[in-house]
């Protein structure tokens, strides 16, 4: 039987076939399952580099998983302070931040030309309910995202300049290689300025560090 154009389309985008899938809310789900919550996915946000996918108080309306490209998620405090949060690649999901309190504590910009899959909020609701495995891969994802603020943490408290570049540099490494990319390689899409507000450190330690490396 021919498959019409559209249709190929969208298998090559449906969630059974993309390679991220194990990195993503689909992980784990059964056949019929992942053709469920692959219904619900819309993958239509295309991001300009520096365009913002939402903004701290918006209301929770979607969570995202990134196909393509990189972002980084911002906060800024009452004082007006602004503090990097993460760096997000393909395969990571953001917007789980808003789940607390139905609004996002924090920004999402794109760091360069990015694409992302939107899943609507309310129909995710609905399905979580009829699909247990589906609430537990939720639950999954919220806790390695509070497993990485504690990481960060004790990589900012307990080492050096240099070791906290480099912990940086070794992240971003496996992820990449999690992601079937060369881990060899690690393309820095964010600025000197971002790395160093993420890691608590000065702009000039780390240029200095960078380029000892």
């Amino acid at each position: 039987m021919a498959v019409a154009s559209g249709q190929l389309e969208r298998l090559t985008e449906s969630c059974r076939c993309c390679s991220l899938r194990y990195l993503c809310l689909p992980y784990g789900l059964s056949a019929n399952d992942l053709d469920r919550l692959d219904a619900l996915v819309i993958r239509d946000a295309e991001l300009g580099s520096a365009d913002s996918l939402f903004v701290q108080g918006d209301g929770l309306k979607a969570i995202y998983a990134i196909r393509e490209g990189s972002m980084k998620r911002v906060v800024i405090d009452e004082d007006g302070f602004e503090q990097i949060l993460g760096f997000h690649y393909p395969g990571d999901r953001v917007g789980l931040d808003g789940f607390a309190e139905q609004s996002h504590q924090c920004t999402a910009i794109a760091l360069e030309p990015t694409s992302v899959c939107r899943i609507p909020i309310d129909r995710l609701d609905a399905l979580v309910d009829q699909v247990p495995r589906l609430r537990q891969q939720l639950m999954r994802l919220m806790g390695q995202a509070l497993s990485g603020k504690e990481q960060r943490l004790l990589t900012l408290g307990r080492k050096n300049s240099e070791g906290r570049i480099t912990s940086l540099l070794l992240s971003l490494s496996r992820r990449l290689g999690r992601r079937g990319m060369p881990a060899d390689r690690v393309p820095l899409t964010m600025k000197r300025v971002d790395i160093a507000n993420f890691l608590s450190m000065r702009l000039e330690t780390v240029s200095r560090v960078l380029t000892k490396l």
